[in-house]
């Protein structure tokens, strides 16, 4: 993923696009994130960055620059991307979880441990589970850290998946669904047996106390639904049919990106990356 310290998500967003609503309809916060048209050209880049970096590992993508070169960092991304047959299938909701992740990371300051689609066991397929685990720890206090839920539904038509991305944040909370309740747990495992491969065992350790949350009370949790949508024929009806039964709005954060032609992003995200030898070193 790009290096969020030098360039970021909010360095292409407009002004107001930072201060958060309360929803009246559903209650909940509400952050509206709209994307800069003279900022585009730059977001593009960035973004089409992070979906290199979302399904391969800079250090595998430079040992196979050296080993193979040029053709074969070029059949690396073929075996890797989601074919261009059907784009706005799998590679569209591939690519709303990529910002997903950026706006959770360079927005709210969370910390993504696993992407989760390096993961995926069939590119023509979407991710399984839950969309993106993140979390927020606090220093003086880990019995205050908290894991985040986030679902992301992506599309150029307004209407779609705007209440089924609620619907499946309200699945997680309902009394009496063990099911939802192992998938959340399910989740935080898969974080946690990346993390102990890869040897990050400060972290994981950190994170492997999420494993007792349904006794422990000192236990946070809270939810990001998130909608990426296009600027052009996005409006705010939709949400008038949300209906939150058993999340608390309170822990419920709903966040909408607003993309200029989300046709042409997703393109040239996918796009053969440019300077291919300059971002791997």
């Amino acid at each position: 993923m790009p290096d969020s310290q030098t360039t970021g998500l909010t360095d292409f967003l407009t002004p107001e696009s930072v201060h958060p609503q309360r929803d009246p309809t559903i209650k909940c916060l509400k952050y509206s994130l709209e994307i800069e048209d003279r900022f585009l050209p730059s977001y593009h880049s960035y973004a089409a960055q992070a979906v290199q970096g979302a399904y391969v590992d800079p250090k595998y993508l430079a040992q196979v620059l050296d080993r193979e070169g040029f053709t074969g960092v070029a059949k690396l991304f073929k075996e890797k991307y989601p074919s261009a047959d059907d784009p706005f299938s799998v590679r569209i909701g591939d690519y709303g979880e990529v910002v997903g992740h950026l706006l959770l990371h360079d927005v709210f300051g969370l910390t993504i441990p696993v992407v989760k689609i390096r993961y995926k066991t069939n590119w023509e397929k979407a991710a399984f589970g839950i969309d993106i685990i993140a979390f927020r720890f606090c220093k003086d206090d880990p019995s205050r850290d908290t894991v985040i839920f986030a679902e992301v539904k992506t599309s150029h038509q307004k209407t779609y998946g705007v209440t089924k991305v609620f619907e499946e944040i309200d699945q997680l909370v309902r009394d009496g669904q063990p099911t939802a309740k192992q998938k959340m747990r399910n989740a935080v495992r898969f974080v946690s047996e990346r993390l102990f491969e890869q040897q990050q065992y400060e972290l994981e350790k950190r994170i492997y106390r999420f494993l007792d949350c349904y006794t422990n009370p000192h236990y946070i949790e809270t939810f990001f639904p998130m909608l990426v949508r296009d600027k052009r024929t996005w409006d705010e009806t939709p949400l008038a049919e949300v209906k939150l039964t058993n999340a608390n709005p309170d822990k419920v954060t709903l966040c909408i990106l607003l993309i200029p032609n989300m046709q042409d992003a997703v393109a040239i995200a996918y796009a053969e990356p440019a300077n291919i030898e300059a971002q791997v070193g």
